[in-house]
């Protein structure tokens, strides 16, 4: 195989190939609501515009719950776009992170049983994306779904679209392992025509692997088009092992991705 067609493409879902804003915000302010019973049934006017615009800190989906309620508690979008700080909120809240994640998960189990259909509605695929996986399904290179949402959940909307990459290549919340140890297994045992490209669309996680011996080999990749911000993407554009992709040259055919 060529050097600019990788052997294996790891991607991450949320943001890269999927857009599901509309079911993060309902699915966080439900679990926010069983977290807190005493607030109002429906969210003040332009919480969602202000929860879409810092959704880009989200790194692990119990925090999204923790953006209402800081979003609530009168923080600025600029102070949490620059110091957002989780684990602060949990002790604030009283619950552990896997209690907040326990929650945020029956939500989205008991919205599915009640009603599937309008849950996946909530979801849509970036414009070439699931094409682009078609193309590439039965070819040389290997697809694998690197995620912290639950493999179960990201399954459900790739079935929808009628593609099944199988469990064994979606690594959800539930291998219970960073991205950059799953990226690292990938690339093991090594071997001469052996590559791995890999797509994220935050900047702090593409940070992370170039810090984690052994992927010094990985080409990493900021999706452009996914929850990121403008400095996050002005920052790849200097970094030199990190690319900024486009969702055009991401639909596209392999050598174009890595073309200057």
């Amino acid at each position: 195989m060529s050097a600019s067609t990788p052997t294996i493409l790891a991607l991450d879902f949320d943001g890269v190939l999927c857009d599901g804003m509309s079911e993060y915000f309902w699915t966080a302010w439900r679990a926010w609501r069983r977290l807190r019973p005493s607030i109002a049934p429906d969210p003040p006017h332009g919480l969602f515009d202000r929860f879409a615009r810092v959704r880009p800190v989200v790194e692990r989906g119990w925090e999204m719950p923790l953006v209402i309620m800081a979003l609530l508690s009168g923080a600025c979008e600029a102070e949490i776009l620059e110091r957002w700080r989780p684990e602060a909120l949990l002790g604030e809240l009283g619950h552990a992170h896997d209690e907040v994640a326990a929650v945020l998960d029956g939500v989205r189990d008991e919205w599915i049983a009640a009603d599937e259909g309008d849950w996946l509605d909530q979801h849509r695929f970036y414009p070439g994306a699931i094409q682009r996986l078609r193309r590439l399904t039965g070819g040389p290179t290997r697809v694998v779904i690197v995620t912290t949402k639950e493999g179960r959940f990201a399954r459900k909307l790739l079935v929808r679209q009628g593609l099944d990459l199988g469990v064994e290549d979606i690594y959800g919340k539930e291998a219970g392992r960073p991205k950059p140890v799953i990226v690292r297994e990938l690339v093991e045992p090594r071997s001469p025509a052996r590559s791995l490209w890999f797509v994220e669309d935050r900047l702090k996680t593409l940070e992370a692997m170039k810090s984690t011996p052994g992927l010094d080999d990985v080409r990493l990749f900021l999706a452009g088009w996914g929850y990121n911000t403008p400095r996050d993407r002005e920052a790849a554009r200097g970094d030199s092992r990190v690319m900024l992709l486009s969702l055009e040259r991401f639909t596209g055919d392999f050598p174009a991705w890595v073309q200057t």
